[in-house]
């Protein structure tokens, strides 16, 4: 009898890990997935931006945009996990020549477009314990967790201009589009801090440092390679599981 009312709880016990109590789980979370959206400002620092920003009405910050990524983690130690993430921002300025006009005295206009697509593998190192374990059945997280972390994958950009444009040679306007895309290999370097919402569930806020360049073609043959680097400032949810 008393070796049947020890076994009895068993079951139960079983079907309880992976869920928790009030305020703490029966196990360490093993996946995370993260969803962020905010703030991305390219360098814009390469010749073609140079370009756009003189010879018509653009400046550096017409190239920034919101950014939506996405970050499945999964924990390998204590503290460390390999992250693989993608995301994408994009952005449409409108503009026209600073110098000329068209023939009736109408501005020349045109659309520039810029799409980042970064795809990475990396990993990040909790700061302090993302939470203690109590015993052998019960893990709490902490409130506050950061974070540092790098990796590198492969950027999917496009950089185009759609509209009327002025042949320098002769100042005809005549209408194009001009246009290059394709894939550059990056890197990335990021702080984050994690704020316990609930037992699995976490405000997210990250900062990162993405550095990428790729040699343009089509349209733009005979400029430097487009810089593609950037900050970005996210927020977001995590889900732990």
């Amino acid at each position: 009898m008393i070796g049947l009312a020890a076994a009895a709880p068993l079951p139960l016990l079983a079907q309880m890990q992976g869920h928790g109590g009030n305020g703490f789980l029966f196990r360490r979370p093993v996946v995370s997935l993260a969803i962020r959206g905010g703030y991305e400002r390219p360098n814009a620092s390469s010749d073609i931006y140079r370009f756009a920003t003189e010879q018509l009405t653009l400046s550096k910050g017409d190239f920034a945009a919101a950014g939506f990524h996405a970050d499945l983690g999964v924990r390998v130690t204590e503290r460390v996990e390999i992250v693989a993430s993608g995301g994408s921002a994009s952005r449409q300025a409108p503009s026209d020549f600073r110098k000329f006009v068209d023939n009736d005295d109408k501005p020349i206009e045109q659309v520039t477009t810029l799409r980042r697509t970064p795809i990475t593998l990396g990993a990040r190192y909790a700061l302090t314990p993302p939470g203690d374990q109590i015993g052998k059945f019960a893990w709490i997280p902490n409130r506050l967790t950061p974070w540092i972390g790098a990796g590198a994958g492969y950027m999917g950009y496009a950089f185009r201009q759609s509209g009327d444009f002025v042949d320098f040679k002769n100042l005809n306007v005549f209408k194009q589009t001009l246009s290059d895309e394709g894939f550059t290999p990056m890197a990335y370097a990021n702080v984050a801090l994690d704020l316990k919402l609930s037992t699995r569930l976490a405000l997210t806020g990250d900062l990162r440092y993405v550095a990428a360049r790729a040699p343009l073609g089509g349209s733009f043959e005979g400029f430097d390679k487009i810089d593609l680097s950037g900050t970005a400032a996210t927020m977001g949810f995590t889900v732990r599981y």
